[in-house]
């Protein structure tokens, strides 16, 4: 064996590089598309939660609070301090007020101390009974020092406040929905903070609580959401054992109060009676009830969790398709490379270098081009994308601007494994079969593949019929197999994640318009009051008649749970009884999604929304269960199931109301649907002004959950479709450019027999034209199938997708690898014409 330098194996290695450029470019940049999709994807998700957790920590953020609508007096405290899973408590005022000089609707708090507590902004903390402080994104509309005056003030001691800061308050993330509410137009515009000092009142109106056993989790995780769900269940059995007494103290309050005012009455008219002896009219006592809410009640906390997870959906999916593309279009690169390198392997090994000298150059050449795509793609997934997608999901809460960004070896490490496998492992085994031939069999040229009868031949009928261009072009193409699969596949795969990316944003976009204009037609859900007056009621009925009002359903509304035990989440369903079934259509249409037929509420109907079936793995037939506020389990047989696409709904009639909830049936709300939808904020504030309603729900709120649902996600389908154009820029420009190398003799014999460039250019990217068209179509097929998966896992809990396809969307996903293609056809026409006939047909390959 001849010992010689192995200077010049590294010389030959590098020039290798630099010969062929563009070809090292184009696996450079898909192996870099890959990482940046995967590692940003990856990234973006735990970097949200990382950001969330940290305000969360920060803040002290508790995991539940407690309300009652008596308030929380000394044996409900103690109930809560003395529970063995309560780490800590605290116990506060609020009130709902409105400002005198404008409609805006506040929730005033009192400082809750240590838990729950707001970021200061702007400004100071309130210190006076005379101060208050603001929600941050009120700062625009209101300045330090300025004075306001509420009206409703309840239990607060002071009508007028200085506004001496802003807030952020870490119990209300969502910048839209902040909460219903019983003044104005049913809807807070803000939230506010004043000292303790300012209320006067017997009782707390809410406490807020913190378990021992979540101290150390992620507020995002399964496991954390099911131990509160536990200790959740515990504080409300600990709690509802309070209720009789609490009860029966109230009816003798009542009782009290009566006899004494009665007494004081007919002493002044000159009889003599003793109070004990007045008889007491029976009155209408609410029974105490206690309601207990978890963080995932809160609508902006929900919804950003569900965010971060609904981007790791994407994650798990979208790079995997682009890694395996990149990997077909690397696999026919390195194959290419190394065919090239035949002469130079069989010079190499005749000289006496070893096979793992000979392999040097490849090694080089491959793994530098996997390393390096990995950094570069990495180094923008790291930061680029997490920073586009968080900016995008923050813009709807309160958390503010700034967000964290990690660092995680395990997209990093697992990128560079796929890279490397994609260039390095696949140009070495085909290095290994190249290495088995003797150096004499390596010297000599590949032998070209042998022509075949293809399967056209075979029938006569069309085969005649074709032109000898067309006959050519269908002979290279199956000719050249396992280019022809590359291609296919390489355009299939771009094509798909197009209409992957094209769909999943039809799909959001739709999803509004048939939500609120062909399903849910009602504006306003308005619940009424436990006890309306005769003078309220009569006010009432003056304003569901109104010519504002176009259709109002009496119905029974009432929300009920159900504990989704795969997730640790518990999701909030809506009971719905209407009083008149037949009519109940002009508020809600129930209707099944796929035939569009309508479902009927006959006697014994229970109708659930889709997105609730599919939570439920239920379907026509099925028995589910939902607890009330109660705690108490109600069992319902589904008959059928309604197109919904925003929050989990159960309809039924009064008879089987009655059947299943074991109560008289009674309406307690109106679903109102107004003239105009411009209309609905003046009926809400009509509505709560009558005295007789407690709370309005408005569709326009639902609307604004539903844009943010869709909104930000929008931003990221628009990042992703741009990398999959990209994909396909390289993949199709590759694949290309393989053709014309291989195929250069060729090219060049027929350029010498007469072809016109034109001509040549067409012999040769008709067969790249033909495999593109075949990959679109290919591609639409797999893109149907990768939208379906990702549309019916993306939504949230609480929310479907509409998973219908539209025509647009096969148009422009095939538009944009036609295009490339045709652009590509300009390069491919350029290198023809300026080919040398004379070098290329003189050169052993």
């Amino acid at each position: 064996m001849i010992k010689v330098k192995k200077t010049v194996l590294w010389k030959d290695a590098f020039e290798a590089i630099t010969h062929s450029l563009g070809r090292y470019i184009a696996i450079v940049l898909l192996i870099a598309l890959g990482t940046f999709a995967f590692v940003g994807l990856k990234m973006a998700g735990p970097d949200m939660r990382a950001t969330g957790s940290d305000f969360f920590e920060k803040q002290n953020l508790a995991d539940v609070t407690v309300t009652s609508n008596y308030g929380l007096d000394k044996k409900d405290r103690d109930t809560i301090r003395n529970l063995p899973e309560v780490k800590e408590s605290s116990f506060a005022y609020f009130q709902d007020v409105k400002n005198k000089r404008n409609n805006d609707t506040f929730r005033v708090f009192s400082n809750s101390g240590n838990l729950s507590k707001s970021e200061l902004v702007k400004g100071r903390f309130p210190k006076r009974k005379n101060e208050i402080a603001l929600t941050y994104m009120l700062d625009k509309k209101y300045r330090l020092g300025q004075k306001i005056t509420f009206t409703n003030k309840g239990s607060l001691r002071k009508s007028t406040y200085t506004i001496v800061g802003f807030i952020r308050p870490s119990e209300y993330l969502d910048k839209t929905q902040i909460g219903q509410t019983n003044i104005g137009d049913g809807n807070l515009t803000g939230v506010a903070l004043t000292t303790a000092s300012a209320f006067s009142s017997p009782v707390y109106h809410i406490s807020r609580v913190i378990f021992k056993d979540t101290t150390h989790l992620s507020p995002f995780d399964k496991t954390y959401r099911s131990l509160i769900y536990r200790d959740q269940k515990k504080l409300q059995t600990a709690l509802n054992k309070n209720r009789k007494a609490r009860y029966q103290k109230l009816v003798s309050q009542y009782q009290n109060e009566y006899r004494q005012r009665a007494a004081r009455e007919m002493a002044e008219r000159g009889i003599p009676v003793v109070a004990s002896q007045i008889k007491v009219p029976k009155r209408h006592i609410t029974y105490p009830s206690y309601t207990i809410n978890s963080r995932e009640e809160s609508q902006g906390y929900s919804s950003y969790r569900a965010d971060s997870e609904r981007v790791e959906v994407l994650a798990n999916v979208f790079p995997v398709f682009l890694f395996a593309v990149a990997t077909l279009v690397s696999l026919t690169t390195m194959i290419r490379f190394v065919e090239e390198e035949r002469i130079n392997i069989g010079t190499l090994k005749a000289l006496g270098y070893s096979n793992g000298s000979v392999a040097i150059k490849f090694l080089l050449y491959s793994s530098t081009a996997a390393i390096i795509g990995t950094a570069l793609g990495a180094s923008l997934g790291y930061t680029f994308l997490p920073d586009m997608i968080i900016k995008a999901y923050l813009a709807n809460t309160t958390l503010g601007t700034a967000y964290q960004l990690h660092f995680a070896w395990e997209p990093l490490l697992i990128s560079l494994v796929v890279a490397l496998i994609s260039t390095t492992v696949v140009s070495m085994f085909a290095l290994h079969q190249t290495l088995r031939e003797k150096p004499s069999a390596l010297l000599l040229p590949k032998p070209p593949k042998n022509g075949s009868r293809i399967l056209l031949e075979k029938i006569p009928f069309i085969w005649k019929h074709m032109s000898f261009s067309a006959k050519v072009t269908a002979r290279n193409i199956f000719r050249y197999k396992s280019r022809m699969l590359m291609t296919i596949f390489g355009v299939a795969g771009c094509t798909g994640l197009l209409v992957m990316g094209f769909g999943i944003r039809d799909s959001l976009q739709g999803i509004g318009g048939i939500q609120y204009r062909d399903i849910q037609k009602n504006d306003i859900i308005a619940l009424k009051n436990e006890t309306v007056t005769k003078k309220q009621k009569n006010k009432l009925n003056n304003v569901l008649t109104s010519k504002n009002v176009k259709q109002t359903s009496a119905v029974q509304y009432q929300q009920m749970t159900k504990y989704i035990k795969n997730t640790g989440s518990t999701e909030n369903v809506m009971l719905i009884a209407p009083k008149d079934t037949k009519s109940f259509g002009k508020s809600i249409n129930l209707r099944d999604r796929k035939t569009k037929q309508k479902l009927d509420l006959s006697n014994n109907s229970v109708i659930i929304s889709e997105k609730l079936a599919t939570i439920l793995d239920a379907q026509k037939g099925s028995r589910i269960s939902l607890t009330d506020k109660q705690g108490k389990n109600h069992n319902f047989k589904v008959t059928g199931i309604s197109e919904m696409y925003l929050g989990h709904y159960i309809f039924m009639s009064p008879s089987e109301y009655k059947k299943t909830i074991g109560k008289t049936y009674k309406t307690n709300a109106y679903l109102i649907t107004v003239k105009k939808h411009s209309l609905a904020k003046k009926v809400s504030r009509d509505l709560i002004k009558t005295g007789a309603i407690q709370t309005v729900i408005s569709n326009t709120a639902n609307r604004d959950i539903l844009s943010g649902f869709t909104g930000s996600l929008n931003e990221v389908i628009v990042i992703l479709i741009l990398i999959s154009g990209m994909l396909a820029v390289v993949v199709i420009y590759n694949l290309t450019n393989i053709n014309v190398a291989e195929r250069i003799r060729e090219i060049s014999t027929i350029k010498v027999l007469g072809f016109y460039n034109n001509e040549t250019t067409m012999y040769i990217y008709r067969e790249t034209i033909i495999l593109s068209l075949l990959g679109i179509i290919v591609g639409f097929g797999f893109g149907w199938w990768l939208h379906y998966f990702i549309i019916t896992s993306l939504p949230p809990d609480q929310a479907m997708f509409d998973p219908n396809m539209y025509p647009m969307n096969f148009v422009l996903s095939a538009l944009i690898p036609a295009l490339i293609t045709a652009v590509l056809a300009l390069v491919v026409h350029r290198r023809i014409k300026n080919i040398n006939m004379l070098d290329a047909l003189s050169s052993m390959d």
